[in-house]
């Protein structure tokens, strides 16, 4: 195993399909990985994507990510089978990082921090349960930090390069909403998905082999939005497949009838779609125009991101938040101002019910009217300004700027695909071993 054997595209291979064959070769040297103790081998190079190593260690770390998470045992077959997924995955977060890196985008600790507390509370797990209980399973956690880091980058890039282009015209809100008009008394869908796309024929078989795995794990109690986070390939996957509320109308022809037949809780099977295969679960369902709980709110959050540089005081900083939302009297108007901040983690969260909100939040929102900003407070994202845009649940018509936030989302996802495809294309990848 000293020899360093190359795998360089030859010329007339397009480079996806001369990847799929690399990773069957490489497949089939990396049932022979020396143990843990030969450092000098698990340090080799697996792979280069546009000059960027991955180790055999970074490999097989994730590879031990993969399994964990997806509850299968330690086989050379396992590995063999999910090597291709987990090797297409590392490859395409190496080309986000480099995108990242290509428009001077920065993700620091402090940001994977936040990213990794903001999945242990959708856990419900206690601080520093996310990574203590990978590692109790033999998880190194660099790995996980570094998967975070690439989900964070790829949602700036996204935010930064693809959104801006984006433009949502007023007769296209007015002709969703009047779709929406017709569909009350219809039902409403909270779902989640695991998105499993390819780009050839190819790698179809690959694709529909992994989902038809996942479903098996998800049969056998694996938690779907940990194999979300660590298979899908759409945009939500960093939310744990979490899409939100979508309209029966506005749901993808291919999902309407698989969706349709589910209950509360239920999984999909594998669904066959225009660009791969999906697994989807229903999280919870509504009838459109139908009054949400009673105690329910529609809340926007506005996070104030920390300017480059030499960054203001707490105290400087809550003062700008102050004056910038002090003249605001709508979550429209909180929305433009986190469009000009460029502030992707600003949001708005419909149907919650104050109960369910972290302590310093409900705080901050007790007895607030509808359209007045609170104070700034801290937050796991940093300093925010809280707005009650209604009251009363969120379950009727949604508002121009949520049909307007909608579209977006939903260009925004496949521009990111389109993206994403095309920087494969122009990689250069070469596999060493």
């Amino acid at each position: 195993m000293s020899r360093i054997q190359r795998y360089s595209r030859p010329k007339g291979i397009p480079a996806m399909k001369y990847v799929r064959f690399a990773v069957m070769a490489l497949a089939g040297s990396l049932l022979f990985w020396p143990g843990p103790g030969q450092s000098q081998e698990v340090n080799r190079i697996a792979a280069v994507v546009n000059d960027e190593i991955i180790s055999i260690r970074d490999l097989e770390s994730r590879i031990k990510l993969a399994m964990v998470v997806s509850n299968l045992p330690d086989t050379i077959e396992n590995r063999r089978r999910l090597l291709p997924q987990v090797m297409r995955k590392m490859i395409d977060e190496r080309l986000q990082l480099q995108e990242a890196r290509r428009i001077k985008l920065q993700v620091g600790s402090d940001d994977i921090n936040r990213a990794i507390a903001t999945i242990e509370k959708q856990n419900r797990m206690p601080p520093g349960g996310l990574l203590g209980q990978l590692g109790r399973a033999g998880v190194d956690p660099t790995a996980v930090r570094e998967q975070i880091r690439a989900d964070v980058a790829w949602l700036r890039v996204i935010g930064r390069l693809l959104q801006p282009t984006i433009r949502v015209g007023e007769e296209e809100i007015t002709d969703r909403l009047d779709t929406l008009r017709q569909q009350v008394g219809r039902p409403e869908y909270l779902l989640a998905a695991i998105e499993l796309t390819f780009d050839t024929p190819a790698q179809e078989q690959e694709a529909r082999h992994l989902g038809e795995r996942l479903l098996d794990q998800l049969k056998s109690g694996a938690p779907f939005q940990a194999l979300a986070r660590q298979f899908s390939q759409g945009t939500s996957a960093s939310n744990g497949g979490l899409m939100g509320w979508v309209s029966e109308i506005n749901l993808d022809e291919e999902w309407r009838g698989p969706v349709a037949a589910l209950h509360k809780g239920e999984i999909s099977p594998l669904v066959r779609t225009g660009s791969g295969y999906a697994i989807l679960t229903l999280v919870n369902q509504r009838i459109a125009g139908l009054q949400g709980e009673p105690d329910a709110l529609s809340l926007f959050r506005l996070v104030f991101p920390i300017p480059s540089g030499k960054p203001p005081s707490r105290e400087q900083l809550a003062g700008k938040a102050r004056d910038m939302t002090a003249s605001l009297k709508d979550c429209d108007g909180m929305e433009d101002l986190a469009g000009e901040l460029n502030s992707p983690k600003s949001d708005r969260v419909d149907n919650i019910r104050p109960q369910t909100l972290p302590p310093e939040i409900a705080q901050a929102i007790a007895g607030l009217p509808v359209g007045k900003p609170s104070a700034p407070i801290e937050t796991a994202d940093g300093l925010a300004v809280f707005m009650v845009c209604s009251g009363g649940g969120g379950a009727g018509l949604p508002s121009r700027s949520q049909i307007r936030h909608q579209i977006e989302e939903e260009r925004s996802e496949l521009l990111a695909r389109r993206h994403i495809r095309d920087l494969r294309r122009a990689a250069f990848v070469d596999f060493r071993l």
